[in-house]
């Protein structure tokens, strides 16, 4: 890819040895000066990709040549470090930027930096101050743009995009590409080249599994499963941050060492909770997808998906956090009723079996959801405790003894046919 030396011997120092799929495609692109329109899974390589060659454009000493804008605290960290890295040998200075810290350091930072990653509503706050020059940014990227759309910072980036020249190189990298991002994409961009890399799901280095549950068992169920299959790391998908709250303290509850990840918790509270997860003090993170987007965890065996998500690229973006570096991993899918239909969506997109996996069975677990529960009025909850033993075998999704519509279809109780396993009818692509 006719990488510059300086760069190249950062990236060696790295450990890099080869490039990914998206640097591949995108790296020359970009160095030719195209805008780029990115998409690939969480994992794939896209910091490298616009980050390689943006370095090697950007010069040291002329201010602040380069805007990265992300959704999240983290993720800005994360792509800081790396532009540092990659940047080592040039020297230049990598600032970030974000909410819930101290804003004196950053506008110190700002005085001198070459590129500047950040939040869009810190990046706004810097430019109402006066203390982040955009007039000679060449480069503006949105990195993990959907999510920035979904998370309502459509006109901050918008706001911000209009201080930023129009002869400027405009790359847009996102894991997911809804038709709303369409919008953003032709008014920022021109003439941009399109860049996918087509998700993939080794189904030999990962194994996916589905329970079928009741609803008032599937926290049951999570538990056991969480010490049936004892995972060195794992993490627990929620789709609610309330949901991630209260399963959360609920595990601790039952001794397992656990801790939380989503956006309503304050900057320290998070950097302390994605610290001690990479470097083992706790063993399961239970996080909304927005809140782990873009995050690089290591060493993480199992994925439990307490909760389908309504993206059907979200769940592969799930999924595709375990079974990297050629390690082994599962993933299982705790499915009630209400998840249906969001099964089935994932089910129809992409062309993967998902087994289904049969429990012993557990016992019920208290699951205290405030001060009602606590005092027995729901219902579920007494002085003396749950009472009775759940079964993990549970009914075989689509075969429920329940009347419904599908009851006699060909495809079984709730669509799916009547086999040990899930397959799919479409293709599903490669890493």
């Amino acid at each position: 890819m006719n990488i510059d030396k300086e760069v190249l011997d950062a990236i060696n120092e790295i450990g890099f040895r080869e490039p990914t799929k998206i640097q591949t495609e995108a790296i020359p692109l970009i160095k030719e000066g195209y805008d780029v329109v990115g998409q690939s899974e969480t994992g794939s390589g896209k910091t490298g990709a616009f980050g390689i060659p943006l370095v090697e454009k950007v010069s040291k000493g002329e201010g602040v040549q380069a805007l990265i804008l992300v959704p999240t605290r983290e993720l800005a960290q994360q792509i800081a470090v790396e532009l540092q890295k990659f940047s080592r040998r040039k020297g230049l200075r990598v600032q970030c930027v974000y909410g819930g810290a101290p804003i004196a350091p950053q506008i110190s930072g700002l005085r001198h930096a070459e590129i500047v990653v950040g939040t869009p509503g810190r990046i706004m706050d810097h430019l109402e101050r006066g203390t982040l020059r955009t007039d000679r940014v060449g480069i503006f990227v949105l990195d993990e743009a959907d999510k920035m759309i979904d998370m309502g910072f459509i006109d901050d980036i918008k706001l911000i995009e209009r201080e930023i020249p129009k002869d400027r190189q405009t790359l847009m990298f996102s894991a997911t590409m809804p038709e709303g991002l369409a919008g953003i994409r032709d008014r920022f961009t021109r003439g941009a080249v399109k860049v996918k890399t087509e998700t993939k799901v080794s189904e030999d280095m990962l194994k996916q599994f589905y329970c079928d549950v009741e609803r008032q068992m599937k926290f049951s169920l999570l538990v056991h499963l969480i010490n049936e299959e004892d995972p060195y790391l794992s993490i627990v998908f929620c789709n609610t941050k309330r949901e991630v709250d209260l399963v959360t303290k609920n595990l601790k509850r039952n001794g397992i060492n656990a801790d939380c990840l989503h956006g309503d918790m304050t900057q320290g509270r998070r950097e302390h909770a994605i610290r001690d997860f990479h470097d083992g003090e706790t063993d399961v993170l239970v996080a909304t997808d927005v809140a782990a987007r873009g995050l690089d965890f290591k060493k993480v065996t199992h994925i439990f998906n307490y909760g389908v998500p309504k993206n059907s690229e979200d769940y592969v973006n799930r999924i595709g956090r375990t079974a990297r570096a050629g390690e082994s991993g599962k993933a299982i899918v705790l499915l009630s009723e209400e998840d249906h239909p969001a099964f089935r969506r994932v089910m129809g997109t992409y062309d993967f079996e998902i087994q289904q996996m049969e429990c012993n069975d557990f016992k019920k677990v208290p699951f205290i959801r405030g001060e009602r529960d606590r005092q027995g009025r729901s219902g579920q909850y007494s002085r003396r405790g749950y009472r009775g033993q759940g079964s993990g075998r549970g009914r075989s999704f689509g075969r429920r003894e329940s009347s419904n519509r599908l009851e006699n279809s060909p495809l079984g109780g709730y669509g799916f046919p009547r086999s040990n396993g899930y397959m799919s009818n479409n293709r599903y692509g490669g890493n």
